[in-house]
């Protein structure tokens, strides 16, 4: 009788579990959207990455939606005028406060990168940006690096990566897995 149980568990419970969790993962980016777009918060927040993220960032900051822009993951060899460059916008960028961390190379260690720059600057709130595809986990990052932070989401649909890409289904299919994998990880952790 136990037997019967674990198979029927191994071969339908289990299955049927991660399928519907895949299915509620994609419903999920497809439906995001930015959260309050007009609210203020005391950061901005960008992850590298891809096409038109650091774009939105710096649109966002100009539009004057926070005091403070940090971009994360840069990578060593671009700099700040590199990335003001790629501005397009209409309204002057502020003169201050545009920091780039140069240390992250994972969305784990954005966050990290994230919370080390916001030490001890009395922040209560971010809008993150990145792609709808990586904001599920990105966004379970930075809720577990930040936990005393309130997080506005806004994710953005990169030109370049599309659903009728076959590279957007795989991507949304890894991004599934690592985000099941991050939060069995961090609720792991939690319980020592």
């Amino acid at each position: 009788m136990w037997l019967l149980k674990l198979i029927f568990f191994l071969l339908v419970f289990i299955p049927c579990t991660w399928l519907f969790g895949l299915g509620a993962f994609t419903a999920g980016v497809f439906l995001i959207k930015p959260q309050s777009p007009a609210a203020h918060s005391d950061a901005i927040i960008v992850l590298t990455g891809g096409k038109d993220r650091i774009e939105t960032g710096l649109d966002l900051f100009a539009e004057g939606l926070a005091p403070e822009l940090f971009i994360t993951g840069v990578h060593d060899d671009v700099t700040q005028a590199e990335i003001t460059g790629r501005y397009t916008g209409t309204k002057p960028l502020p003169e201050c406060c545009i920091i780039l961390g140069y240390e992250a190379n994972s969305t784990t260690e954005n966050a990290a990168e994230a919370k080390e720059w916001a030490a001890g600057k009395n922040i209560k709130t971010i809008r993150l940006v990145t792609s709808n595809y990586h904001m599920p986990r990105a966004a379970l990052e930075f809720r577990s690096a930040l936990p005393d932070v309130k997080i506005i989401v806004h994710p953005i649909l990169q030109p370049d990566i599309t659903p009728s890409d076959k590279k957007f289904w795989h991507i949304l299919f890894e991004e599934y897995h690592k985000s099941v994998f991050r939060l069995l990880d961090i609720s792991i952790s939690a319980l020592r």
